[in-house]
């Protein structure tokens, strides 16, 4: 399996146990990322973490703005092709890839690239579908208080993660994971089983699965009901929902985009007696970002870490104490 020609297409540095795998285990011709991010009041750019790991391990990459606009990176790779799709297909022919692995892309994979890998292009996806299709699978299943999660193993399709099943495997998520928690062990586990996967798929000894579309579920944004990303605006917390639906709540949106709330400014000399006073909208609100939560026996929350915007985090104490200048 070592000179089977691979290609991976995928954005974060969350992606890197699946490169270090395919690296060791086979011939890792091409690395297929998004272009460098722009950030900072002097536009500084940013790679990706699969650029960065290809330029660390000498491994040939491609970055593209998408797959329909022309590219204006500069990269190991760079053709004159005139779209992101003829840059990347002719990248992969000059290296006679024969199979691809897909993992935490940026981009809708178009039916172009499908048809060229002829059911060799292989998306590992985060659920155990045909639940949770769409880009945000591990924060909805934290959202949602499962028990058990996984990662499957795919074929691309053009319709999104509605491919026939490779293969599954589970896990048992506990009460304690964060999403970039749970993100992390679920790349690690898929990175351990892929080899295995990819050498039985191509040996044609998998029986490939079929989705039930009636069992079929989106990870679907609460504040854009269209999409299946992840925006600020899903992590403002909802004072009214039971305790335990805004500790998951936390866990799900922590590393990104961290759960929130509006502090309410009290009057002068008015005591806080032990709770956060807060409400959704007012003037000049001040934003609290709530870091750390847990239920004790009584279902209640206990806050134990927040940070005003633009402020360092503190304790309950701290606030409690002294924030607001409360006698």
């Amino acid at each position: 399996m070592k000179k089977l020609k691979v290609a991976f297409f995928g954005t974060s540095d969350r992606s890197v146990p699946i490169l270090n795998t395919l690296h060791e285990n086979f011939d890792l011709v091409l690395c297929v990322t998004k272009s460098d991010v722009t950030f900072g009041r002097h536009q500084d750019k940013k790679p990706t973490g699969v650029k960065k790991w290809a330029q660390e391990n000498g491994v040939k990459f491609v970055t593209i703005d998408s797959f329909k606009a022309k590219g204006n990176d500069e990269d190991d790779a760079g053709s004159g092709a005139n779209s992101g799709l003829e840059k990347v297909l002719s990248q992969l022919r000059s290296v006679n890839v024969q199979y691809g692995i897909v993992a935490d892309f940026s981009f809708i994979i178009p039916n172009e690239l499908i048809e060229f890998f002829d059911k060799k292009l292989l998306n590992i996806h985060f659920s155990l579908l045909p639940k949770y299709r769409g880009a945000s699978p591990v924060q909805s299943a934290i959202l949602n208080g499962d028990e058990v999660t996984g990662v499957t193993y795919q074929l691309v399709a053009e319709k999104l993660d509605a491919g026939d099943i490779i293969s599954q495997i589970g896990y048992n998520v506990t009460s304690a994971e964060t999403s970039g928690d749970l993100y992390r062990i679920l790349f690690e586990l898929s990175a351990e089983n892929l080899p295995k996967v990819l050498e039985e798929y191509h040996e044609g000894r998998c029986n490939l699965i079929k989705q039930d579309e009636e069992a079929a579920s989106y990870s679907l944004s609460p504040s854009h009901p269209k999409s299946t990303y992840i925006f600020k605006e899903d992590a403002l917390i909802n004072w009214k929902e039971a305790a335990d639906v805004v500790e998951r709540k936390v866990r799900a949106y922590n590393p990104w985009p961290i759960a929130w709330t509006y502090l309410k400014e009290l009057e002068k000399n008015k005591r806080l007696a032990h709770k956060v006073v807060l409400k959704k909208h007012v003037d000049k609100e001040l934003k609290v970002k709530i870091f750390e939560i847990e239920i004790n026996e009584d279902k209640k929350l206990l806050i134990e870490t927040l940070q005003v915007e633009g402020k360092s985090k503190f304790s309950w104490n701290d606030f409690n104490n002294g924030y607001l200048e409360i006698a």
